[in-house]
């Protein structure tokens, strides 16, 4: 039978399959491209939030070092103290993370101190309770002398991979320097039963620390 001349003049609708596949092929290449780029963006989005922590701490670290009167004492200055600490053992060792106020609570609050057994005043150190509630990551902070200070200062410990050097004068006051030159390693750790607030230096020389830089305390 033949087709009626009007509907044989009539335009016809609908795809072939020939632009059916191009169309499918086109749309699988962009999709895999997205996909492709979804990689690299978290990646990048999480070294950026990992670049503001580690940048949040180093504030905090260094103004609490600077300024807390948590630290100076009655009878001690601020730099003493300090000073003093890190000349024990040729380390001293803080700790900064956010903590729930209590089990129940939502609401958190900035920790800040030295470790236990740190010779210093007690209102500058924090108990163990305080890392029972911690929200999220907990930040040691070791600071050790720096090789900036004068080499006739330090005592080269030679620890390999975790280069540390001791303080040859221990008594704040024999040290003639304006300031006292500290390089600072922040390590990142996990709280729960795994977290141990005492740790060895040996333990940490075999862990790379998050970030590393120098700090100082002046009189």
């Amino acid at each position: 039978m033949k087709e009626h001349p009007l509907i044989s003049s009539l335009p016809r609708s609908g795809f072939s399959l020939i632009e059916v596949i191009l169309a499918l092929g086109i749309f699988l290449v962009t999709v895999l491209a997205l996909v492709g780029l979804i990689g690299p963006t978290l990646k990048s989005v999480n070294e950026g939030e990992k670049t503001d922590e580690v940048v949040s701490v180093v504030h905090t670290v260094n103004a609490y070092l600077q300024s807390s009167p948590d630290i100076e004492t009655q009878t001690d200055s601020k730099f003493n103290v300090i000073f003093n600490a890190v000349a024990e053992g040729g380390e001293a060792t803080l700790f900064v993370f956010s903590s729930y106020l209590n089990a129940t609570s939502t609401d958190v609050e900035l920790k800040v101190g030295f470790s236990r057994t740190e010779p210093v005043d007690s209102k500058a150190k924090l108990a163990s309770s305080d890392f029972i509630n911690a929200a999220g990551n907990i930040y040691r902070v070791v600071m050790t002398p720096s090789s900036v200070n004068p080499a006739a200062m330090l005592s080269d410990l030679g620890e390999g991979n975790y280069p540390r050097y001791a303080l040859a004068v221990t008594n704040p006051e024999l040290f003639t320097e304006g300031a006292f030159a500290m390089e600072v390693r922040i390590f990142e750790e996990e709280p729960g039963v795994n977290f141990s607030e005492l740790k060895t230096v040996s333990s940490l020389a075999l862990i790379d620390p998050l970030f590393t830089y120098n700090t100082a305390i002046v009189r």
